[in-house]
């Protein structure tokens, strides 16, 4: 038994193609596959908010959950930089993919709440989240 355990100790610290630039944009990948199901959820919520149902809760829990999937991407990409790999040209690619994403998720989370616990309760009244609708512009400069 003690045996075994060594030799899966001692497997689990060689190095190996899974401590590479591929697992190391593997690792980013899946947690964007992560985010982006999240940000799928979270629209569909939205959508039947907007349609005039009282989706409050579900608006609220997809929420959470788009918060834990951009956290969880954000500590991805935390390890990954701070990796022997992170200066590979594959990985950087990887983590900059990542970095982008995250900023658009951040953005859409931060509208969300806006919406949620800003405004009133009426998803109807937010253009944004209108299906078809522009995203409001912001008001123009005055000189």
């Amino acid at each position: 038994m003690l045996g075994t355990f060594q030799i899966t100790l001692s497997a689990d610290l060689s190095p190996g193609p899974e401590n590479g630039a591929e697992a190391a944009c593997g690792e980013i990948k899946t947690a964007l596959h992560a985010l982006a199901d999240a940000e799928h959820d979270e629209s569909f919520a939205l959508d039947l908010a907007a349609g005039g149902g009282n989706s409050t809760a579900i608006v609220e829990a997809r929420l959470s959950v788009l918060l834990d999937r951009t956290n969880d991407l954000r500590v991805t990409l935390r390890r990954v930089r701070q990796s022997a790999v992170a200066r590979d040209p594959m990985v950087d690619q990887c983590t900059r993919m990542g970095f982008r994403a995250l900023v658009i998720s951040e953005k859409l989370s931060s509208d969300v709440e806006t919406v949620l616990f800003d405004g009133d309760d009426s998803f109807a009244q937010a253009p944004a989240l209108k299906p078809g609708a522009p995203a409001a512009s912001p008001p123009a400069q005055q000189p």
